[in-house]
């Protein structure tokens, strides 16, 4: 068997070798010649820039945006006292002064929500009702005071008051703390407050209910743009003549709101004996809790603070209070300055002296307006501040193309100022800010609403990208070029 094994094995070699010999043959045998058919060539090799034309364009967009938008700082009308940032996604595209300090009248609310951001988005304030433990209470009679206890919260309103503005403003119900107080009361067996409501504004200093003589004139307080401010405050500080559609700063807040909370429990059946007035609240140890209500989170408050000037302020003395310092306007400012320079924000040059920006001493730089801008996280309360330009105060002047920008803006006759972002055709973030301060009211149309120099801006940038540098189409790969006709 071994004798024969090995010439079988040279045999089935042998064979192998054959089969794959005739396969190698046949298959390099062309046979029949191809046929060569004429293609297309490219007109534009694959290696060239036209290969790449956004980036070929780029350089001469930057060039002609920067033009445009120095452009609008060239006009005869436009303030010498001004800064501007452009930014396309975080590349500066054109500059001018952004470290002077300007005034940026309520284009400083926006600052002050950017301060606020850091507190927390679902930070609440909360008003409490309280009793003393040792006040008896002797046929349906409480022998002794209740106590109103603020929390500063800034948006505390009666249902009616509310009905003045036709907007869904943020707000927390003292009617609803009032229901809730009176079944809690008759809970207890309680029908009449033989004392009477005592407002406690504890969390801010009644010495300070605004900020003449320090950041405001008499002039700027007499406009009731922001009314009183009290640790416990109800209806901005104002007594709304319902008739006249008119308000009256109040002088004594604590006991304006303990006097409205009066009303609303004789409303709901519960008699007080006693006048409104003001007061410290008992011992915590003392304290019966009788009812609470907690504000909507400060995230929503803050949305209101950028229409209403006493909400703006009510949070600038809170973001002093919360820094370890006091509510006082000077201890507010350099608590915001913190809590701004904390989140990275660049403040050299800003001086934010309230909240609402109704002082004309207020400083602010394009820098760190640019910074809060761009800085925010997405989604946040200063994001969130920043509104849609069809709903804006400038949607009647919008420039065609800009209905993707968002913005926040002011104006004040001698002052403008804006910020904002869009997003571009092509993708890109264009963020912006301009401020501009005249001495005096400028110009036929002066800088109130719908300003030369707002459209002018906006303008601008909304003709970006198509309307800078040249066409896509003029730089974009050439069509293949056709292959020549052969004779069959």
């Amino acid at each position: 068997m071994r004798r024969l094994f090995l010439p079988l094995l040279i045999l089935a070699v042998v064979i192998t070798a054959s089969v794959l010999a005739d396969r190698a043959n046949r298959a390099a045998d062309a046979g029949e010649p191809d046929t060569t058919v004429a293609t297309d060539s490219l007109g534009t090799p694959i290696v060239n820039v036209r290969r790449i034309p956004e980036w070929l364009r780029q350089p001469t967009s930057n060039q002609e945006f920067e033009e445009a938008l120095q452009g609008v700082l060239s006009q005869p009308d436009v303030p010498v006292d001004r800064c501007l940032r452009v930014h396309r996604n975080g590349t500066e595209i054109a500059v001018e002064n952004p470290d002077s300090s300007l005034t940026p009248a309520e284009l400083q609310r926006f600052v002050t929500v950017a301060a606020v951001e850091s507190l927390g988005r679902e930070t609440v304030f909360v008003t409490k009702v309280v009793s003393n433990e040792a006040s008896p209470v002797n046929e349906g009679v409480l022998e002794g005071d209740i106590w109103l206890v603020g929390g500063a919260d800034p948006v505390l309103s009666t249902n009616e008051y509310l009905t003045r503005f036709d907007d869904d403003r943020a707000s927390t119900s003292l009617d609803q703390l009032a229901a809730e107080l009176a079944v809690e009361l008759r809970r207890r067996g309680i029908s009449e407050i033989g004392g009477g409501v005592v407002g406690d504004e504890f969390r801010f200093s009644p010495s300070e209910t605004d900020y003449v003589g320090t950041v405001w004139t008499e002039t700027d307080n007499a406009d009731n743009v922001v009314g009183p401010l009290s640790g416990l405050l109800v209806n901005d500080g104002f007594l709304w003549d319902r008739q006249t559609n008119t308000v009256t700063r109040s002088e004594d807040p604590a006991a304006m709101a303990a006097g409205i909370l009066t009303d609303l429990l004789v409303q709901r059946g519960i008699a007080v004996t006693e006048e409104p007035t003001t007061g410290e609240q008992p011992a915590s140890a003392e304290q019966i809790l009788l009812a609470t209500i907690e504000s909507p989170p400060i995230e929503e408050i803050a949305q209101r603070a950028l229409i209403d000037g006493t909400t703006a302020e009510m949070l600038f003395k809170e973001v002093g209070r919360v820094n370890g310092l006091s509510p006082a306007s000077n201890d507010a400012a350099f608590g915001m300055l913190i809590t701004l320079l904390q989140q990275g924000l660049p403040v050299e040059g800003s001086l934010p002296l309230d909240g609402s920006g109704l002082s004309n001493r207020g400083r602010v730089t394009c820098d760190l307006l640019m910074g809060i801008v761009e800085q925010s996280p997405e989604g946040g309360i200063v994001s969130s501040s920043l509104k849609s330009i069809r709903t804006s105060s400038l949607a009647d002047c919008a420039p065609a193309g800009a209905y993707n920008m968002r913005i926040i803006s002011a104006d004040r006759g001698h002052i403008t100022a804006l910020a904002g972002e869009m997003t571009a055709d092509n993708g890109s973030l264009i963020t912006f800010v301009l401020i501009a301060n005249a001495d005096t009211v400028v110009g036929t149309d002066s800088l109130g609403p719908c300003n030369s120099v707002q459209r002018s801006l906006l303008e601008a940038i909304a003709r970006y990208p198509d309307r800078y540098g040249p066409t896509p189409e003029s730089i974009a790969a050439l069509a293949p070029v056709p292959a020549p006709e052969t004779q069959g």
